[in-house]
Protein backbone atom coordinates (compact mmCIF):
# COMPACT_ATOMS: atom_id res chain seq x y z
CA UNK A 1 0.00 0.00 0.00
CA UNK A 2 0.98 3.42 -0.88
CA UNK A 3 2.04 5.87 1.69
CA UNK A 4 -0.73 8.32 1.35
CA UNK A 5 -3.50 5.55 1.58
CA UNK A 6 -1.64 4.70 4.49
CA UNK A 7 -1.54 7.82 6.34
CA UNK A 8 -5.38 8.72 5.17
CA UNK A 9 -6.01 4.82 6.65
CA UNK A 10 -4.30 5.73 9.89
CA UNK A 11 -6.00 9.34 10.09
CA UNK A 12 -9.14 7.43 9.80
CA UNK A 13 -8.38 4.56 12.55
CA UNK A 14 -6.53 6.70 15.21
CA UNK A 15 -8.01 10.00 15.21
CA UNK A 16 -12.19 9.88 13.35
CA UNK A 17 -13.41 6.49 14.59
CA UNK A 18 -11.95 7.25 18.17
CA UNK A 19 -13.46 10.15 18.13
CA UNK A 20 -16.59 9.27 16.69
CA UNK A 21 -16.49 6.53 19.46
CA UNK A 22 -16.18 9.08 22.06
CA UNK A 23 -18.79 11.12 21.26
CA UNK A 24 -21.67 7.90 21.01
CA UNK A 25 -20.14 6.72 24.28
CA UNK A 26 -20.41 10.17 25.78
CA UNK A 27 -24.01 10.67 24.21
CA UNK A 28 -25.26 7.49 25.55
CA UNK A 29 -23.65 8.48 28.83
CA UNK A 30 -25.29 11.47 29.35
CA UNK A 31 -28.29 10.02 27.68
CA UNK A 32 -28.45 7.62 30.79
CA UNK A 33 -27.33 10.43 33.51
CA UNK A 34 -30.28 12.73 31.75
CA UNK A 35 -32.77 9.59 32.45
CA UNK A 36 -31.32 9.09 36.05
CA UNK A 37 -31.54 12.93 36.87
CA UNK A 38 -35.05 13.44 35.94
CA UNK A 39 -36.07 10.16 37.53
CA UNK A 40 -35.60 11.68 40.89
CA UNK A 41 -36.84 14.82 39.82
CA UNK A 42 -39.83 13.04 38.73
CA UNK A 43 -39.92 11.23 41.97
CA UNK A 44 -39.81 14.37 43.93
CA UNK A 45 -42.92 15.56 41.76
CA UNK A 46 -44.79 12.35 42.05
CA UNK A 47 -44.29 12.13 45.87
CA UNK A 48 -45.84 15.89 46.02
CA UNK A 49 -48.32 15.55 43.68
CA UNK A 50 -49.47 12.33 45.46
CA UNK A 51 -48.85 13.60 49.03
CA UNK A 52 -51.46 16.56 48.19
CA UNK A 53 -53.99 14.02 46.92
CA UNK A 54 -53.43 11.81 49.36
CA UNK A 55 -54.01 14.42 51.66
CA UNK A 56 -57.17 15.33 49.97
CA UNK A 57 -58.74 11.60 50.45
CA UNK A 58 -57.73 11.34 53.94
CA UNK A 59 -59.57 14.66 54.70
CA UNK A 60 -62.39 12.98 52.92
CA UNK A 61 -61.97 10.12 55.06
CA UNK A 62 -62.22 12.18 58.58
CA UNK A 63 -64.85 14.37 57.30
CA UNK A 64 -67.08 10.90 56.76
CA UNK A 65 -65.41 9.08 60.17
CA UNK A 66 -67.05 12.22 61.21
CA UNK A 67 -70.42 12.03 59.82
CA UNK A 68 -71.03 8.18 60.52
CA UNK A 69 -71.14 8.93 64.06
CA UNK A 70 -73.33 12.30 63.25
CA UNK A 71 -76.52 12.41 65.86
CA UNK A 72 -78.48 12.47 62.41
CA UNK A 73 -76.82 10.18 60.55
CA UNK A 74 -77.70 7.82 63.59
CA UNK A 75 -81.00 8.76 64.28
CA UNK A 76 -81.95 8.06 60.34
CA UNK A 77 -80.77 4.47 60.21
CA UNK A 78 -82.39 3.91 63.50
CA UNK A 79 -85.87 5.60 62.18
CA UNK A 80 -85.38 3.38 59.16
CA UNK A 81 -85.91 0.14 61.54
CA UNK A 82 -89.03 0.43 62.12
CA UNK A 83 -89.92 2.62 59.19
CA UNK A 84 -94.08 2.90 58.54
CA UNK A 85 -94.58 3.75 54.62
CA UNK A 86 -97.01 6.71 55.22
CA UNK A 87 -97.17 10.26 55.20
CA UNK A 88 -95.22 10.91 58.98
CA UNK A 89 -92.43 8.60 58.22
CA UNK A 90 -92.19 10.73 54.70
CA UNK A 91 -91.84 13.62 56.52
CA UNK A 92 -89.43 12.46 58.57
CA UNK A 93 -87.42 10.83 55.78
CA UNK A 94 -87.52 14.77 54.20
CA UNK A 95 -85.91 16.39 57.48
CA UNK A 96 -83.50 13.11 58.07
CA UNK A 97 -82.19 14.50 54.60
CA UNK A 98 -82.21 17.93 55.22
CA UNK A 99 -79.35 17.19 58.26
CA UNK A 100 -77.50 15.26 55.94
CA UNK A 101 -76.73 18.69 53.81
CA UNK A 102 -74.72 19.66 56.88
CA UNK A 103 -72.43 17.45 55.29
CA UNK A 104 -72.12 18.45 52.07
CA UNK A 105 -71.39 21.98 53.30
CA UNK A 106 -68.37 21.04 55.05
CA UNK A 107 -66.31 20.09 52.01
CA UNK A 108 -66.91 22.12 48.54
CA UNK A 109 -65.51 18.78 46.72
CA UNK A 110 -68.89 17.02 47.97
CA UNK A 111 -71.62 16.22 45.97
CA UNK A 112 -73.85 14.05 47.48
CA UNK A 113 -74.36 11.77 50.45
CA UNK A 114 -76.72 8.78 50.83
CA UNK A 115 -77.84 6.35 53.65
CA UNK A 116 -78.98 2.93 52.89
CA UNK A 117 -80.77 2.07 55.95
CA UNK A 118 -81.26 -2.11 56.49
CA UNK A 119 -84.53 -2.39 55.53
CA UNK A 120 -83.75 -0.44 52.22
CA UNK A 121 -84.44 2.98 53.02
CA UNK A 122 -83.28 5.35 51.81
CA UNK A 123 -81.65 9.02 52.84
CA UNK A 124 -79.65 11.46 50.53
CA UNK A 125 -78.94 14.95 50.10
CA UNK A 126 -77.09 16.39 47.22
CA UNK A 127 -75.69 19.63 45.42
CA UNK A 128 -78.72 20.79 42.79
CA UNK A 129 -75.83 20.92 40.15
CA UNK A 130 -75.27 18.89 36.50
CA UNK A 131 -72.85 16.19 38.68
CA UNK A 132 -75.49 14.83 41.11
CA UNK A 133 -75.75 11.00 40.31
CA UNK A 134 -78.94 8.88 40.92
CA UNK A 135 -78.48 6.78 43.24
CA UNK A 136 -79.46 2.92 42.57
CA UNK A 137 -81.73 0.74 44.93
CA UNK A 138 -80.50 -0.92 47.97
CA UNK A 139 -80.91 -4.08 46.36
CA UNK A 140 -79.41 -3.79 43.68
CA UNK A 141 -76.30 -2.67 45.89
CA UNK A 142 -76.22 -5.75 47.59
CA UNK A 143 -76.54 -7.48 44.59
CA UNK A 144 -73.24 -6.14 43.22
CA UNK A 145 -69.49 -7.51 43.60
CA UNK A 146 -68.56 -4.14 45.45
CA UNK A 147 -70.93 -5.37 48.66
CA UNK A 148 -69.09 -8.03 50.15
CA UNK A 149 -66.04 -5.73 49.89
CA UNK A 150 -67.71 -2.92 52.01
CA UNK A 151 -69.07 -5.43 54.60
CA UNK A 152 -65.42 -6.88 54.79
CA UNK A 153 -64.19 -3.90 55.69
CA UNK A 154 -66.16 -3.48 58.82
CA UNK A 155 -66.83 0.16 58.74
CA UNK A 156 -63.07 1.57 56.83
CA UNK A 157 -63.96 3.33 53.63
CA UNK A 158 -63.91 2.25 50.17
CA UNK A 159 -63.00 4.31 47.18
CA UNK A 160 -64.22 3.75 43.39
CA UNK A 161 -62.93 6.12 40.76
CA UNK A 162 -64.47 7.54 38.11
CA UNK A 163 -65.24 5.14 35.37
CA UNK A 164 -64.48 2.42 37.95
CA UNK A 165 -68.05 -0.06 38.66
CA UNK A 166 -70.18 2.76 36.42
CA UNK A 167 -73.59 1.23 37.18
CA UNK A 168 -72.38 2.47 40.64
CA UNK A 169 -70.51 5.26 39.89
CA UNK A 170 -72.24 6.67 36.86
CA UNK A 171 -71.05 7.65 33.56
CA UNK A 172 -72.17 11.60 33.10
CA UNK A 173 -69.48 13.06 35.46
CA UNK A 174 -65.86 12.13 36.69
CA UNK A 175 -66.88 11.61 40.58
CA UNK A 176 -64.78 9.69 43.33
CA UNK A 177 -67.11 7.61 45.57
CA UNK A 178 -66.85 6.22 48.94
CA UNK A 179 -68.71 3.68 50.53
CA UNK A 180 -68.41 2.54 53.45
CA UNK A 181 -70.50 0.69 56.81
CA UNK A 182 -72.12 2.30 59.42
CA UNK A 183 -72.03 0.96 62.43
CA UNK A 184 -74.86 1.92 65.64
CA UNK A 185 -73.28 3.97 67.77
CA UNK A 186 -74.95 2.16 71.17
CA UNK A 187 -74.26 -1.76 69.82
CA UNK A 188 -71.74 -1.50 67.12
CA UNK A 189 -74.60 -3.46 64.99
CA UNK A 190 -74.14 -2.54 61.23
CA UNK A 191 -76.92 0.03 60.97
CA UNK A 192 -76.36 0.99 57.15
CA UNK A 193 -74.39 1.62 54.08
CA UNK A 194 -73.32 5.43 53.63
CA UNK A 195 -72.34 6.88 50.17
CA UNK A 196 -70.52 10.09 49.18
CA UNK A 197 -69.91 10.33 45.97
CA UNK A 198 -67.13 13.95 45.43
CA UNK A 199 -66.09 15.81 42.38
CA UNK A 200 -62.56 15.45 40.53
CA UNK A 201 -62.05 18.87 40.07
CA UNK A 202 -60.22 19.62 43.04
CA UNK A 203 -57.98 16.92 42.71
CA UNK A 204 -58.10 17.64 38.64
CA UNK A 205 -56.55 20.96 39.80
CA UNK A 206 -54.03 19.39 41.92
CA UNK A 207 -52.49 17.77 38.69
CA UNK A 208 -52.83 20.70 36.19
CA UNK A 209 -50.70 23.11 39.01
CA UNK A 210 -47.85 20.46 38.56
CA UNK A 211 -48.20 20.26 34.85
CA UNK A 212 -48.17 24.02 34.45
CA UNK A 213 -44.84 25.70 35.37
CA UNK A 214 -44.61 29.23 35.18
CA UNK A 215 -47.36 29.79 32.88
CA UNK A 216 -45.74 27.37 30.53
CA UNK A 217 -46.68 23.94 29.62
CA UNK A 218 -43.49 21.31 30.32
CA UNK A 219 -45.23 18.40 28.17
CA UNK A 220 -45.57 16.52 31.45
CA UNK A 221 -48.79 14.25 31.46
CA UNK A 222 -50.05 12.95 34.31
CA UNK A 223 -52.56 9.84 34.97
CA UNK A 224 -54.36 8.08 37.74
CA UNK A 225 -54.99 4.69 36.69
CA UNK A 226 -56.37 1.75 38.74
CA UNK A 227 -55.10 -1.54 39.06
CA UNK A 228 -56.41 -3.41 36.00
CA UNK A 229 -54.90 -0.69 34.22
CA UNK A 230 -57.99 1.70 33.68
CA UNK A 231 -57.32 5.32 33.46
CA UNK A 232 -59.05 7.26 36.23
CA UNK A 233 -57.95 10.99 35.32
CA UNK A 234 -56.21 12.49 32.42
CA UNK A 235 -54.58 15.73 32.99
CA UNK A 236 -54.97 16.20 29.85
CA UNK A 237 -58.75 14.96 29.32
CA UNK A 238 -58.18 12.20 26.59
CA UNK A 239 -57.51 9.11 28.35
CA UNK A 240 -59.66 8.87 31.10
CA UNK A 241 -61.88 6.02 30.69
CA UNK A 242 -60.04 4.23 28.41
CA UNK A 243 -57.19 1.30 29.20
CA UNK A 244 -53.68 3.09 29.57
CA UNK A 245 -51.80 -0.51 28.07
CA UNK A 246 -53.28 1.16 24.66
CA UNK A 247 -50.93 3.44 24.93
CA UNK A 248 -48.23 1.72 26.85
CA UNK A 249 -46.95 -1.41 28.88
CA UNK A 250 -47.56 -0.62 32.51
CA UNK A 251 -46.60 -3.88 35.19
CA UNK A 252 -48.91 -2.01 37.47
CA UNK A 253 -49.59 -4.62 40.04
CA UNK A 254 -45.68 -5.25 40.69
CA UNK A 255 -45.38 -1.27 40.49
CA UNK A 256 -43.21 -0.41 43.90
CA UNK A 257 -43.64 2.44 45.51
CA UNK A 258 -42.05 4.13 42.58
CA UNK A 259 -40.83 2.77 39.59
CA UNK A 260 -39.61 4.66 36.13
CA UNK A 261 -38.73 3.90 32.74
CA UNK A 262 -38.15 4.89 29.34
CA UNK A 263 -40.62 3.82 26.85
CA UNK A 264 -43.21 4.73 24.06
CA UNK A 265 -46.37 6.79 25.40
CA UNK A 266 -48.48 6.22 22.54
CA UNK A 267 -46.02 6.55 19.09
CA UNK A 268 -43.78 9.32 21.36
CA UNK A 269 -40.44 8.41 23.35
CA UNK A 270 -41.16 9.52 26.83
CA UNK A 271 -40.12 9.05 30.62
CA UNK A 272 -42.43 7.64 32.16
CA UNK A 273 -42.68 7.01 36.19
CA UNK A 274 -45.32 5.31 38.62
CA UNK A 275 -46.31 6.37 42.37
CA UNK A 276 -48.27 4.24 44.59
CA UNK A 277 -51.01 6.10 46.09
CA UNK A 278 -51.89 3.83 48.83
CA UNK A 279 -55.59 3.88 47.92
CA UNK A 280 -57.68 1.55 46.04
CA UNK A 281 -54.66 -0.05 44.40
CA UNK A 282 -54.69 3.76 42.43
CA UNK A 283 -51.10 4.45 41.18
CA UNK A 284 -50.09 8.15 39.54
CA UNK A 285 -48.17 8.06 36.77
CA UNK A 286 -46.29 10.82 35.08
CA UNK A 287 -45.27 10.87 31.18
CA UNK A 288 -43.12 13.50 30.18
CA UNK A 289 -41.64 14.06 26.55
CA UNK A 290 -38.05 12.81 26.04
CA UNK A 291 -37.55 15.03 23.29
CA UNK A 292 -38.70 18.23 25.72
CA UNK A 293 -36.62 16.54 28.71
CA UNK A 294 -33.55 16.26 25.90
CA UNK A 295 -33.89 19.70 23.96
CA UNK A 296 -31.31 21.65 25.81
CA UNK A 297 -28.78 18.52 25.82
CA UNK A 298 -29.47 18.06 21.74
CA UNK A 299 -28.71 21.73 21.38
CA UNK A 300 -25.70 21.00 23.84
CA UNK A 301 -24.82 17.72 21.37
CA UNK A 302 -25.44 19.41 18.23
CA UNK A 303 -23.04 22.49 19.02
CA UNK A 304 -20.80 19.38 20.39
CA UNK A 305 -21.27 17.80 17.35
CA UNK A 306 -20.78 20.74 15.24
CA UNK A 307 -17.38 21.99 16.75
CA UNK A 308 -16.38 18.40 16.45
CA UNK A 309 -17.30 18.14 12.74
CA UNK A 310 -15.52 21.62 12.36
CA UNK A 311 -12.64 20.14 13.45
CA UNK A 312 -12.62 17.14 11.61
CA UNK A 313 -12.76 19.52 8.40
CA UNK A 314 -9.74 21.20 10.06
CA UNK A 315 -8.20 17.95 10.50
CA UNK A 316 -8.99 16.57 7.00
CA UNK A 317 -7.38 20.16 5.34
CA UNK A 318 -4.72 19.61 7.63
CA UNK A 319 -4.24 15.55 6.19
CA UNK A 320 -4.30 17.02 2.80
CA UNK A 321 -2.97 19.53 2.03
CA UNK A 322 0.10 19.16 4.65
CA UNK A 323 0.43 15.77 5.65
CA UNK A 324 -0.77 15.60 1.81
CA UNK A 325 2.30 17.52 0.75
CA UNK A 326 4.82 15.78 3.16
CA UNK A 327 3.59 12.16 1.63
CA UNK A 328 3.68 13.58 -2.15
CA UNK A 329 7.26 15.25 -1.89
CA UNK A 330 7.89 11.31 -0.38
CA UNK A 331 6.59 9.84 -3.13
CA UNK A 332 7.79 12.01 -5.88
CA UNK A 333 11.19 11.07 -4.27
CA UNK A 334 10.40 7.52 -4.47
CA UNK A 335 9.29 7.62 -8.12
CA UNK A 336 12.65 9.53 -9.37
CA UNK A 337 14.26 6.54 -7.50
CA UNK A 338 12.47 4.34 -9.37
CA UNK A 339 13.40 5.68 -12.85
CA UNK A 340 16.74 5.33 -11.43
CA UNK A 341 16.53 2.06 -11.15
CA UNK A 342 15.64 1.92 -14.84
CA UNK A 343 18.85 3.76 -15.72
CA UNK A 344 17.30 7.26 -16.08
CA UNK A 345 20.40 8.48 -13.77
CA UNK A 346 19.66 12.30 -15.04
CA UNK A 347 16.74 12.05 -13.49
CA UNK A 348 16.66 15.07 -10.74
CA UNK A 349 13.94 16.07 -7.80
CA UNK A 350 12.69 19.78 -7.53
CA UNK A 351 14.74 20.89 -4.30
CA UNK A 352 12.85 24.23 -3.10
CA UNK A 353 12.02 25.30 0.57
CA UNK A 354 13.82 24.80 3.65
CA UNK A 355 11.88 21.62 5.44
CA UNK A 356 13.30 18.52 5.65
CA UNK A 357 11.80 16.72 2.19
CA UNK A 358 13.71 19.61 0.24
CA UNK A 359 16.98 18.20 1.97
CA UNK A 360 15.98 14.27 1.09
CA UNK A 361 15.25 15.77 -2.40
CA UNK A 362 19.28 17.20 -2.38
CA UNK A 363 20.43 14.14 -0.93
CA UNK A 364 19.03 12.43 -3.52
CA UNK A 365 19.86 14.43 -6.30
CA UNK A 366 23.43 14.55 -4.98
CA UNK A 367 23.26 10.89 -4.32
CA UNK A 368 22.34 10.24 -8.56
CA UNK A 369 25.00 12.30 -9.59
CA UNK A 370 27.81 10.37 -7.25
CA UNK A 371 26.20 6.72 -8.98
CA UNK A 372 26.31 8.35 -12.27
CA UNK A 373 29.73 9.30 -11.96
CA UNK A 374 30.51 5.69 -10.71
CA UNK A 375 28.80 4.32 -13.09
CA UNK A 376 30.23 6.67 -15.68
CA UNK A 377 34.11 5.52 -14.83
CA UNK A 378 32.97 2.22 -14.54
CA UNK A 379 31.42 1.95 -17.53
CA UNK A 380 34.82 3.39 -19.40
CA UNK A 381 36.74 1.01 -17.08
CA UNK A 382 35.04 -2.26 -18.79
CA UNK A 383 35.35 -0.15 -21.86
CA UNK A 384 39.10 -0.43 -21.59
CA UNK A 385 38.85 -3.82 -20.21
CA UNK A 386 36.64 -5.20 -23.12
CA UNK A 387 39.18 -3.49 -26.01
CA UNK A 388 41.96 -5.16 -24.55
CA UNK A 389 40.48 -8.67 -24.77
CA UNK A 390 39.14 -7.85 -28.01
CA UNK A 391 42.38 -6.84 -28.47
CA UNK A 392 44.05 -10.03 -27.26
CA UNK A 393 41.92 -12.30 -29.10
CA UNK A 394 42.80 -11.06 -32.17
CA UNK A 395 46.61 -11.41 -31.22
CA UNK A 396 45.77 -15.23 -30.68
CA UNK A 397 43.41 -15.36 -33.93
CA UNK A 398 46.35 -13.84 -36.44
CA UNK A 399 49.08 -16.16 -35.44
CA UNK A 400 47.12 -19.17 -36.05
CA UNK A 401 45.83 -17.80 -39.33
CA UNK A 402 49.04 -16.96 -40.25
CA UNK A 403 50.69 -20.72 -38.96
CA UNK A 404 48.21 -22.44 -41.01
CA UNK A 405 48.79 -20.47 -44.37
CA UNK A 406 52.89 -20.35 -44.20
CA UNK A 407 52.39 -24.24 -43.39
CA UNK A 408 50.28 -25.11 -46.72
CA UNK A 409 52.53 -22.18 -48.72
CA UNK A 410 55.15 -24.26 -47.64
CA UNK A 411 54.25 -27.69 -48.54
CA UNK A 412 52.89 -25.95 -52.61
CA UNK A 413 56.54 -25.04 -52.82
CA UNK A 414 58.24 -27.55 -52.26
CA UNK A 415 56.06 -29.31 -54.47
CA UNK A 416 56.89 -26.92 -57.16
CA UNK A 417 53.49 -25.43 -57.84
CA UNK A 418 54.09 -21.92 -58.87
CA UNK A 419 50.16 -21.36 -59.99
CA UNK A 420 49.01 -22.81 -56.83
CA UNK A 421 51.58 -21.00 -54.58
CA UNK A 422 49.98 -17.38 -56.47
CA UNK A 423 46.76 -18.29 -55.65
CA UNK A 424 47.47 -18.75 -52.17
CA UNK A 425 49.36 -15.76 -51.78
CA UNK A 426 46.43 -13.64 -53.42
CA UNK A 427 44.46 -15.27 -51.00
CA UNK A 428 46.67 -15.06 -48.14
CA UNK A 429 46.79 -11.08 -48.66
CA UNK A 430 43.04 -11.18 -48.54
CA UNK A 431 43.26 -12.86 -45.47
CA UNK A 432 45.93 -10.45 -43.97
CA UNK A 433 44.07 -7.18 -45.15
CA UNK A 434 40.71 -8.25 -43.47
CA UNK A 435 42.96 -9.26 -40.11
CA UNK A 436 44.90 -6.19 -40.76
CA UNK A 437 41.47 -3.65 -41.20
CA UNK A 438 41.51 -1.01 -38.55
CA UNK A 439 37.88 -1.33 -37.73
CA UNK A 440 36.69 -3.52 -35.57
CA UNK A 441 33.38 -4.14 -38.11
CA UNK A 442 33.40 -4.95 -41.89
CA UNK A 443 30.37 -5.84 -44.20
CA UNK A 444 29.37 -9.03 -44.47
CA UNK A 445 30.41 -9.21 -48.11
CA UNK A 446 34.10 -8.99 -46.90
CA UNK A 447 33.80 -11.53 -44.03
CA UNK A 448 32.13 -14.34 -46.71
CA UNK A 449 34.90 -13.30 -48.82
CA UNK A 450 37.94 -13.49 -46.35
CA UNK A 451 35.98 -17.08 -45.47
CA UNK A 452 36.20 -18.10 -48.97
CA UNK A 453 40.16 -16.92 -49.05
CA UNK A 454 40.54 -19.42 -45.72
CA UNK A 455 38.27 -22.42 -47.58
CA UNK A 456 40.46 -22.29 -50.84
CA UNK A 457 43.57 -21.98 -49.03
CA UNK A 458 43.16 -25.08 -46.92
CA UNK A 459 41.56 -26.93 -50.07
CA UNK A 460 45.12 -26.60 -51.41
CA UNK A 461 46.29 -27.92 -48.60
CA UNK A 462 43.87 -30.68 -47.78
CA UNK A 463 43.14 -31.31 -51.55
CA UNK A 464 39.82 -33.40 -51.49
CA UNK A 465 39.55 -34.35 -48.26
CA UNK A 466 36.28 -31.55 -47.33
CA UNK A 467 34.29 -29.14 -50.48
CA UNK A 468 32.15 -26.31 -49.40
CA UNK A 469 29.04 -24.07 -50.51
CA UNK A 470 28.65 -20.41 -49.70
CA UNK A 471 25.05 -18.68 -49.20
CA UNK A 472 24.43 -15.43 -48.41
CA UNK A 473 21.29 -13.36 -48.88
CA UNK A 474 21.95 -10.56 -50.88
CA UNK A 475 20.07 -8.59 -48.49
CA UNK A 476 22.65 -9.52 -45.60
CA UNK A 477 25.63 -8.46 -47.64
CA UNK A 478 25.68 -4.25 -46.92
CA UNK A 479 25.00 -5.11 -43.26
CA UNK A 480 28.03 -5.27 -40.75
CA UNK A 481 29.98 -7.64 -38.74
CA UNK A 482 32.99 -8.26 -36.54
CA UNK A 483 35.69 -8.93 -38.62
CA UNK A 484 37.22 -12.97 -38.20
CA UNK A 485 33.68 -14.08 -36.81
CA UNK A 486 33.43 -17.56 -39.30
CA UNK A 487 37.08 -18.34 -40.15
CA UNK A 488 37.98 -19.25 -36.54
CA UNK A 489 34.10 -21.39 -36.81
CA UNK A 490 35.27 -22.74 -39.91
CA UNK A 491 38.60 -24.04 -39.05
CA UNK A 492 37.30 -25.60 -36.15
CA UNK A 493 35.12 -27.72 -38.09
CA UNK A 494 38.19 -29.05 -40.79
CA UNK A 495 40.64 -29.86 -38.01
CA UNK A 496 38.74 -31.31 -35.49
CA UNK A 497 34.94 -32.48 -37.41
CA UNK A 498 36.56 -33.71 -40.28
CA UNK A 499 39.91 -35.74 -38.52
CA UNK A 500 39.60 -39.23 -39.26
CA UNK A 501 36.79 -39.07 -41.55
CA UNK A 502 36.40 -41.60 -44.10
CA UNK A 503 33.97 -40.10 -46.56
CA UNK A 504 34.88 -35.75 -47.87
CA UNK A 505 33.40 -33.75 -45.19
CA UNK A 506 30.70 -30.64 -46.53
CA UNK A 507 30.84 -27.81 -45.10
CA UNK A 508 27.64 -25.27 -45.82
CA UNK A 509 27.53 -21.62 -44.25
CA UNK A 510 24.14 -19.46 -44.85
CA UNK A 511 22.99 -15.73 -43.96
CA UNK A 512 19.93 -14.96 -43.67
CA UNK A 513 18.44 -11.50 -43.28
CA UNK A 514 15.57 -11.21 -40.52
CA UNK A 515 13.52 -7.95 -39.88
CA UNK A 516 16.06 -7.03 -37.03
CA UNK A 517 18.91 -10.11 -36.67
CA UNK A 518 21.92 -11.80 -39.48
CA UNK A 519 21.52 -15.38 -38.72
CA UNK A 520 24.17 -17.42 -39.45
CA UNK A 521 24.51 -20.86 -40.09
CA UNK A 522 27.72 -23.42 -40.38
CA UNK A 523 26.72 -26.69 -40.48
CA UNK A 524 29.20 -29.75 -41.27
CA UNK A 525 28.91 -33.88 -41.51
CA UNK A 526 31.90 -34.23 -39.66
CA UNK A 527 32.49 -36.53 -36.51
CA UNK A 528 30.51 -34.37 -34.22
CA UNK A 529 31.29 -33.87 -30.32
CA UNK A 530 30.06 -35.53 -27.48
CA UNK A 531 28.63 -33.83 -24.49
CA UNK A 532 31.72 -33.26 -22.53
CA UNK A 533 33.23 -31.62 -25.50
CA UNK A 534 30.44 -29.25 -25.85
CA UNK A 535 30.24 -28.43 -22.49
CA UNK A 536 34.51 -27.71 -22.45
CA UNK A 537 33.49 -25.57 -25.27
CA UNK A 538 30.13 -23.75 -23.99
CA UNK A 539 32.66 -22.68 -21.15
CA UNK A 540 31.88 -25.07 -18.19
CA UNK A 541 35.15 -26.16 -16.58
CA UNK A 542 37.00 -23.70 -19.24
CA UNK A 543 40.35 -22.43 -17.93
CA UNK A 544 41.81 -19.10 -19.64
CA UNK A 545 45.08 -19.89 -21.48
CA UNK A 546 47.76 -17.16 -20.85
CA UNK A 547 50.89 -16.31 -22.26
CA UNK A 548 52.99 -17.47 -25.31
CA UNK A 549 51.19 -20.56 -25.50
CA UNK A 550 47.63 -19.29 -25.86
CA UNK A 551 47.80 -19.91 -30.12
CA UNK A 552 49.36 -23.41 -29.75
CA UNK A 553 46.74 -24.51 -27.23
CA UNK A 554 44.11 -22.89 -28.87
CA UNK A 555 43.33 -25.15 -32.04
CA UNK A 556 43.52 -28.22 -29.09
CA UNK A 557 41.06 -26.80 -26.70
CA UNK A 558 38.83 -24.93 -29.27
CA UNK A 559 39.69 -21.27 -28.61
CA UNK A 560 38.54 -19.89 -31.73
CA UNK A 561 35.09 -20.53 -30.41
CA UNK A 562 35.41 -19.41 -27.12
CA UNK A 563 36.84 -16.09 -28.47
CA UNK A 564 34.40 -15.89 -31.12
CA UNK A 565 31.17 -16.42 -28.31
CA UNK A 566 33.30 -13.60 -26.42
CA UNK A 567 33.75 -11.16 -28.96
CA UNK A 568 30.18 -11.34 -29.64
CA UNK A 569 28.76 -11.35 -26.37
CA UNK A 570 31.03 -8.14 -25.82
CA UNK A 571 30.15 -5.91 -29.03
CA UNK A 572 26.56 -7.21 -29.19
CA UNK A 573 25.48 -7.74 -25.62
CA UNK A 574 23.82 -11.35 -24.04
CA UNK A 575 20.85 -11.11 -26.53
CA UNK A 576 23.12 -12.08 -29.38
CA UNK A 577 25.74 -14.76 -29.59
CA UNK A 578 26.61 -18.09 -30.71
CA UNK A 579 24.66 -21.21 -30.30
CA UNK A 580 26.66 -24.83 -31.61
CA UNK A 581 24.48 -28.23 -31.75
CA UNK A 582 26.20 -31.66 -32.29
CA UNK A 583 26.38 -35.01 -31.47
CA UNK A 584 28.50 -37.73 -32.13
CA UNK A 585 28.30 -39.12 -36.06
CA UNK A 586 25.74 -36.76 -36.86
CA UNK A 587 28.00 -33.43 -37.48
CA UNK A 588 27.70 -30.20 -35.75
CA UNK A 589 25.41 -27.23 -36.69
CA UNK A 590 26.73 -23.49 -35.65
CA UNK A 591 24.49 -20.56 -34.98
CA UNK A 592 25.03 -17.11 -34.77
CA UNK A 593 23.05 -14.38 -34.35
CA UNK A 594 23.40 -10.84 -34.54
CA UNK A 595 22.00 -7.20 -34.85
CA UNK A 596 20.89 -5.90 -38.16
CA UNK A 597 23.28 -3.12 -38.72
CA UNK A 598 24.65 -1.34 -41.92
Amino acid sequence: MNLRPKLLLAFIALIVVPLIGLGIASFLNSEHLLEKKYSEQTELTLKAVGGNIRYFFRELDQLTDAGVTNPSVQDALRSSRDSVNDASRLIAISQYEKSLGKILFQNPALSMVVLYGRDGTMFRSYRNDPTTFKPIPYERLQGHSVYPEILKLAGRPLWLGPYEQQDLTGTGAALFTQMRLVKDADTLNDAGIMVTQVKSDEVDSMLQDFTLTGGQQTQTRYLIVDRDGLVLMDSRHELAGRPVNAETKLDLPATARYASFRGLFGHEDSLISAYDLDRSGWVLVSVKSWQSLTSENVRFVQWIGGITLLCLVFAILFNIFFVGGVAKSIIRVVRKMRLVEQGMLDIRVPAKGKDETVLLARSFNSMVETIGRLLTEVRQEQERKQRAEMMLMQAQIKPHFLFNTLESINALAAQNEGGKIMAMVRRLSILLRTSMHHSETITIREEVEHVRSYLEIQKYRFEDMFGYELDAADEALDCTILKLTLQPLVENSIQHGFEGLPYAGTIRIAAKAGADAIVFELTDNGIGMDEAALKRINGFGRTRASGANAAEQGERRGLGLHNVADRLRIHYGPKYGLRLCSAPGHGTVIRITIPKQR
